[in-house]
């Protein structure tokens, strides 16, 4: 496993984009190789438990051999503890406790628990205070508002997580409309503890909002799902509309090469930010 300063020192950013199976990471991890940056691979927790955990440790490993850059393969929004286990016996970089629905004691008990087991194994460990809204695919907040600093600070004052994320105004999913982030919370975060700060529900987001938000020196991860799965829909648009779809002449693999070519532009777009 790689260590925690090797992912994240001397300042390292990374976009982390959620995929689903080797389609979708050879594009991502294409991107990365085309803009010459490091990619942080997400699974859902739905998405991990139905994925051939074996296979998908050694294709990254393979394919970033052959690219010539690193991914980091991420458990993200996870609240059961079996499932973060698996991901940690599978190979897994890092996984996320994702407390934030229950009262913070307990979050805090939770997230010290993965904290033990994670560490013993050299994984690295995230975890939320404050839930963010909207639905992350089987994960779903329903919170409004932002966290509380006080909580944050308590969180942290006792947990040993290594990477943290709060409720500062983004949401998963679609906005519907432009977000209020909390700009002053991020520094209030960083200015009580160095600690890596991840940004969740990136899609959406501007690229003059995702600039602003790379301006603060802890903010080291944000999250892009939505916009790989909307990406992969407008692949099949535009395979449909090429008429690509048709049952005469259907051919699988030039409507997996749209699918590819929106996957990878959408990724290429975010990693040029950094």
């Amino acid at each position: 496993m790689p260590a925690m300063k090797e992912i994240f020192g001397n300042q390292r950013r990374y976009f982390a984009f959620n995929i689903w199976d080797t389609d979708s990471i050879q594009a991502v991890m294409d991107a990365g190789e085309e803009e010459k940056k490091d990619v942080i691979l997400q699974t859902s927790s739905r998405v991990f438990a139905e994925m051939d955990k074996e296979a998908i440790r050694r294709y990254v490993d393979y394919y970033q051999s052959k690219k010539g850059i690193k991914a980091y393969l991420h458990l993200d929004h996870c609240r059961d503890i079996e499932i973060i286990k698996s991901a940690v016996e599978y190979g897994w970089d890092s996984v996320m406790i994702d407390a934030s629905h229950l009262p913070l004691e307990e979050n805090i008990s939770l997230s010290n628990e993965v904290c033990g087991y994670a560490h013993s194994k050299g994984v690295i460990v995230e975890a939320e205070v404050g839930q963010i809204p909207g639905v992350e695919d089987d994960i779903s907040g329903t919170a409004a508002g932002y966290a509380k600093i006080e909580d944050i600070k308590k969180f942290l004052d006792n947990t040993s997580v290594d990477i943290f994320a709060a409720s500062i105004g983004t949401c998963h999913g679609l906005y519907k409309e432009k977000p209020n982030i909390d700009h002053e919370l991020i520094d209030e975060i960083a200015q009580y503890r160095e600690i890596p700060f991840v940004i969740h529900g990136g899609s959406g987001l501007s690229e003059s909002e995702l600039k602003n938000l790379l301006a603060h020196n802890n903010v080291r991860k944000i999250n892009i799902s939505t916009e790989l799965k909307q990406s992969y829909r407008r692949g099949i648009l535009n395979a449909s509309e090429k008429g690509l779809l048709s049952e005469n002449g259907f051919e699988a693999t030039a409507v997996k090469k749209e699918i590819y070519k929106e996957i990878k532009f959408t990724a290429e777009e975010k990693l040029r930010l950094l």
